[in-house]
């Protein structure tokens, strides 16, 4: 007797399960883990994976055959077609943000009504991957993008942390487990691939079983959510501006030495890799005939609304040259024939005018990513850009606009 009620018992609980795990699927409460250990890249996005993610703001992300935010492209672009790949970091993929207001999704958006496009379609692919650095993008470049036949390659640089992204010693002990480059004393630079050797990385892969178990399963996620302490109904900001009266928390940046000249060698060294490897990519494009140009993203820190508040913040975090590291990006551009887009002096045109903050979410205005304003923003800037240095009345030297 005591048999058949546990069978029933068991049996009433399966099936409660069940219905648990087909209602979560039905209301599209899914909450996967996007990231996975990568032994060429440190990690990647899992291909074909969707749900809810919940960074800085609450978006519905969906990953491609490729583990790349967008929809399953062709291999070759369509005939007629302008393909752009843009690559970069957490700017890039918008994981904070629902697909319209992912800034490659605007460019493409706003290259639709560009007359050096009228006779084709601009396609722009999404190959942000959020914490890569230079030297991930490069390896992917080559490894991920290359097959997909982009005609421009764009990369989306962020002074805030890209510089510290390409240096062990300035990263945390989260960011170890990826490849570096490391400059040779003959100027050249080796590629670090070590980490794959190291125990967090084979603990990764190791324990990797898990988040793929927790991924064929809803019910696990929202449980996973739970023990994370995260939310577990979909609650995303709304899209609109946020002005720059409402109070935003100081902003701390990762460094105060990006602010400045390098003073010591890990930092000159972090900078010296940090534009070879910038001027590698520039040479592949050239071999591959592919066009390659450079938009750089300040920091948060540099777009505040008003100078004054960019000024008091700076002195408040002792901050000597907020300015630095995208000036000496774009100078290094300017120097090296790498076509560029500062985003610096147009977003704090932009906020000084309209009095908007481009970065961040309630209640961290002015802080982390940029928001939808400033993907929208940011998006239309580099759409005008690339469709003046596309219209047929500009030089074939493609200087920088």
């Amino acid at each position: 007797m005591w048999l058949k009620q546990s069978m029933l018992l068991l049996a009433s609980l399966l099936f409660s399960l069940l219905l648990i795990e087909l209602a979560l699927r039905i209301l599209g409460w899914s909450y996967p883990v996007f990231a996975q250990p990568d032994a060429s890249l440190g990690w990647s996005f899992r291909p074909n994976v969707s749900g809810w993610s919940t960074h800085e703001n609450t978006a519905y992300l969906k990953m491609n055959r490729f583990g790349f935010r967008g929809p399953d492209w062709p291999e070759r672009p369509a005939a007629g077609t302008f393909r752009i790949a843009v690559m970069g970091d957490s700017f890039v993929d918008s994981s904070n943000l629902a697909d319209e207001h992912a800034l490659p999704n605007v460019i493409e958006k706003q290259l639709a009504a560009c007359p050096a496009f009228a006779n084709r379609r601009a396609e722009v692919l999404n190959f942000g991957v959020s914490g890569y650095g230079t030297a991930q993008e490069y390896l992917a470049l080559r490894r991920q993008i290359a097959p997909l036949h982009p005609n421009l390659v764009l990369l989306a640089f962020y002074v805030g942390n890209d510089v510290m992204n390409n240096s062990l010693a300035l990263n945390g002990t989260d960011q170890k487990a990826k490849p570096y480059f490391v400059a040779l004393p003959s100027g050249e630079l080796r590629l670090d691939d070590s980490f794959v050797k190291t125990g967090a990385f084979r603990q990764a892969v190791k324990s990797d079983w898990r988040k793929r178990l927790v991924n064929h399963s809803h019910l696990l996620q929202v449980l996973k959510q739970v023990y994370l302490r995260r939310p577990v109904i979909p609650a995303p900001i709304p899209a609109q501006e946020r002005t720059a009266t409402q109070t935003h928390t100081l902003y701390r940046p990762e460094s105060v030495q990006l602010f400045s000249p390098p003073a010591d060698e890990t930092w000159r060294s972090a900078w010296e890799v940090t534009e070879k490897i910038l001027l590698r990519m520039r040479d592949w494009a050239k071999q591959q005939s592919v066009d390659f140009d450079l938009v750089i993203i300040p920091d948060p820190i540099q777009a505040l609304p008003g100078a004054d508040w960019r000024r008091a913040t700076a002195q408040a975090i002792n901050v000597a040259e907020s300015e630095y590291p995208a000036k000496r990006i774009a100078q290094f551009a300017a120097q090296n024939g790498i076509p560029y887009l500062s985003l610096l002096e147009p977003f704090q045109a932009y906020g000084d005018r309209e009095h908007v903050f481009l970065y961040g979410f309630p209640p961290s205005l002015g802080n982390g990513h940029l928001n939808a304003t400033g993907n929208q923003v940011g998006g239309k800037m580099i759409a005008d850009w690339i469709c003046n240095k596309a219209s047929p009345s500009q030089s074939s030297s493609k200087a920088p606009l």
